[in-house]
């Protein structure tokens, strides 16, 4: 072998253990072009082939070394690898099944097993999860009623009466229900995800706020490297008592990004038709864009989002521009328990005054709370199946440039939470 050759075949192998993948595929190929027959060299060719995505030539160059060495157990699941990853399963299967016919040692035929799992798990098309959570609440403002009983108008100065005149606090009992499908397409990087969703309020006292929601959305989806694209088609619909307060259809598209492990971010926009059946001068076409990021640093998980509204309604009294900010924390406290503070900030405005105060509605209304959740159950064989209790507690408080929307309340809510 000439110095030469025998430079490219030790820079490729330097360039390969310091992941320089593609780099060390080319000097080897220069390498491979004059000596084939080189084992050692076959076998770096075949793992820069295949971490450079050209698992055909992975498969040649591990089949050169199976030649001449038919019992290299090593060499015969980097083949493994190779074939599954062109979507021949069975033949992976059979290497794989043909090094742990050799009685390999534990920690080896313990890695196989979890290929072989691996292996089943691309070839399954449907998943399904889902969680049930039961909860009770506490909220001392069920009306969010305004904190003087006294507001200015342009007919002058009135005084609130009837339930909505004063702070009222009630118990809520809610269940929520959500049921998750997936269909996985053969040997793709394509999706089909549905996600059902019900909600079930009952106020203690107060009937006429009961509340039933159920919805979900459905559509395609599609993973390309470190991106997931989405595409959804959304239907909703709320009763509020027992009279239908709001049906709506739409669709909204979504993008992820995992910049790294720790660093993920996600941007969607979204399109809704909504129809109020009881008030039909709030019929409406609202349209948002939000943009989160997820950062994991020093044993804390930070959640930054943003978000931009726009609803167009029948009467312009009822348009608006919405403009959301949250902040949230999360970290491993001791015992296994997962804490939380976050903050939220929304600024609304309406296009057109309104006729009893002949003005622009403006609000700003800000969020604050916590919560602790421990996990009390979780099932041996189904790590996602589990049960854990949650503990939440929230504070707002609104100003506005209207008495009528200024308001506080304090809301408790507990929750047993069955993920499957």
């Amino acid at each position: 072998m000439s110095n030469s050759n025998e430079d490219h075949l030790s820079i490729g192998i330097e360039l390969f253990k310091s992941k320089q993948f593609k780099e060390s595929y080319e000097r080897l190929v220069k390498a491979f072009e004059l000596f084939p027959e080189n084992q050692e060299l076959n076998f770096y060719l075949g793992r820069a082939a295949f971490e450079t995505g050209n698992y055909e030539m992975a498969i040649m160059a591990f089949e050169r070394i199976l030649i001449t060495s038919p019992f290299e157990h090593r060499v015969k699941l980097e083949i493994a690898r190779a074939f599954q990853k062109l979507g021949a399963n069975n033949t992976a299967k059979q290497y794989c099944n043909e090094v742990l016919a050799t009685n390999p040692p534990e920690a080896v035929k313990n890695n196989i097993k979890k290929f072989l799992i691996y292996i089943d798990k691309t070839e399954q098309k449907h998943f399904l999860t889902g969680q049930v959570m039961m909860g009770v609440d506490w909220n001392n403002n069920v009306y969010a009623s305004p904190s003087t009983g006294i507001i200015k108008t342009i007919i002058g100065d009135v005084n609130l009466t009837g339930p909505f005149s004063k702070k009222t606090q009630d118990w809520i009992y809610n269940t929520t229900i959500g049921i998750d499908h997936t269909y996985k397409f053969p040997y793709s990087n394509y999706f089909w995800k549905t996600k059902t969703s019900f909600y079930k309020a009952i106020y203690d006292r107060i009937n006429t706020l009961d509340i039933r929601y159920i919805g979900g959305h459905t559509g395609p989806e599609f993973i390309s490297g470190k991106n997931k694209f989405g595409f959804k088609f959304l239907l909703n619909q709320i009763e509020l008592g027992n009279t239908q307060y709001q049906n709506s259809v739409g669709f909204k598209g979504v993008l992820n990004h995992a910049v790294k492990p720790h660093l993920v971010t996600s941007m969607e926009l979204k399109y809704e038709a909504k129809n109020f059946p009881g008030y039909p001068e709030m019929d409406s076409n609202n349209k948002s864009l939000s943009f989160d990021v997820g950062l994991g640093f020093k044993k804390n998980w930070y959640s930054l989002g943003l978000k931009a509204e726009k609803e167009d309604a029948s009467d312009d009294e009822y348009s608006y521009k919405r403009f959301i900010s949250n902040l949230s924390i999360t970290r491993e406290l001791p015992l296994k328990i997962i804490g939380s503070v976050n903050y939220e900030y929304q600024y609304l405005y309406y296009d057109e005054p309104t006729a009893l105060f002949n003005k622009k509605r403006k609000d700003y209304q800000h969020s604050a709370g916590c919560s602790l959740e421990k996990k009390i159950w979780k099932s041996l064989l189904k790590p996602n199946k589990n049960i854990s209790l949650r503990l939440n507690y929230q504070h707002t408080w609104a100003n506005s440039n209207i008495e009528l929307y200024e308001f506080d309340k304090d809301l408790f809510q507990l929750f047993l939470i069955y993920n499957f």
